[in-house]
């Protein structure tokens, strides 16, 4: 069982950790939701723990097999990026529940594990890339949809920057630098995805279609557009917003004024607005495709077989309606 442990599992753990957020930040709320996401929430972190230690006995106890798939299977080293984004969503429902039930001293502890998840999101985002770059280099025809799974964790840890700045429940002295570094974030993961984008569709004129079995993941490219647009509008709302905002209480200097701070957030709607768009976009054309591969439709799942990847679509899916309904209660 240890040695056939896959990083692909951690595309469940994030897939059900964006449904525990989901369940609590929905505005139209059904009887049990947020205790049902709460239950999916620490679900998550039970199956986080679980698969991060069976990883590392993996890699402990055949560290051979583990280095040959790393460094030979661009799906397994890029599904790494899942412990990131994984660990990204947990922080944000630490920050919404807990912080907001039992005050202050959960908001600081969101905050730490928020800086945490910078560093673990700068190395994901940085790493994962260079070793494909260095020991796979799969070329054009090869770039696959699970190679932007990195920028979704930088993508991510931005949007639980937001997050715990909004929700936290901290002083503006600590809401600021967290702010300022989830725009960073959004600089180092956003750019980096949208070259794959280009790439990925080089590869499609050059008429090299993934293979039927991995055409789930190409909803993965939703992502980083949903997930940047959420994130460009919860940093832009915890700089503005409420009262002050935290640019506001802040006040100090040239670019953190109250000021600032509404026109950051102006500029960020509009921006996760055109974000927005070019997600639905890769919605709809993973839509069509998946309809003319029969993937849903005449067996087309149970003649080929179930697998991992089939939890790849969950994440971007499920977070660009909740982006769209933030945008609506933005404008």
């Amino acid at each position: 069982m240890i040695e056939q442990t896959s990083s692909q599992l951690f595309l469940i753990t994030q897939s059900t950790g964006i449904l525990a957020v989901i369940l609590h930040q929905l505005d139209y709320q059904f009887r049990g939701s947020q205790i049902i996401g709460i239950i999916v929430w620490l679900l998550t972190i039970a199956l986080l723990v679980l698969f991060v230690l069976l990883y590392v006995a993996k890699s402990l106890l055949f560290p051979r097999k583990t280095k040959q798939e790393l460094t030979s299977d661009i799906t397994e080293l890029c599904t790494l990026a899942g412990i990131s984004i994984t660990f990204g969503t947990i922080i944000e429902l630490v920050a919404l529940v807990c912080a907001h039930t039992w005050g202050e001293g959960w908001g600081i502890a969101a905050y730490v594990l928020a800086w945490v998840n910078v560093g673990l999101a700068f190395l994901t985002c940085v790493g994962i890339p260079y070793v494909y770059l260095w020991y796979i280099c799969p070329g054009v025809d090869g770039i696959a949809p699970v190679v932007v799974l990195p920028a979704i964790a930088a993508i991510t840890a931005a949007s639980s920057c937001g997050v715990v700045t909004f929700a936290g429940e901290i002083s503006s002295r600590l809401q600021v630098p967290m702010i300022i570094v989830g725009y960073v974030l959004l600089g180092l993961g956003l750019p980096f995805a949208l070259s794959l984008i280009v790439i990925f569709i080089a590869r499609l004129l050059n008429g090299e279609w993934p293979p039927r079995a991995k055409a789930p993941l190409t909803y993965v490219w939703i992502g980083p557009l949903g997930q940047g647009s959420y994130a460009f509008q919860i940093l832009g709302t915890s700089a503005a917003a409420p009262g002050l905002g935290a640019f506001g209480t802040y006040n100090k200097g040239r670019f953190i004024t109250n000021d600032d701070g509404k026109i950051i957030e102006a500029a960020s709607i509009l921006t996760g607005l055109l974000l927005w768009g070019y997600a639905a976009f890769w919605l709809l054309f993973s839509l069509v495709e998946s309809a003319h591969l029969g993937l849903f439709r005449g067996g087309g799942i149970k003649n080929r077989g179930y697998g991992l990847q089939m939890w790849s679509p969950m994440f971007p899916c499920v977070r660009l309606p909740t982006s769209l309904l933030e945008l609506l209660g933005l404008i």
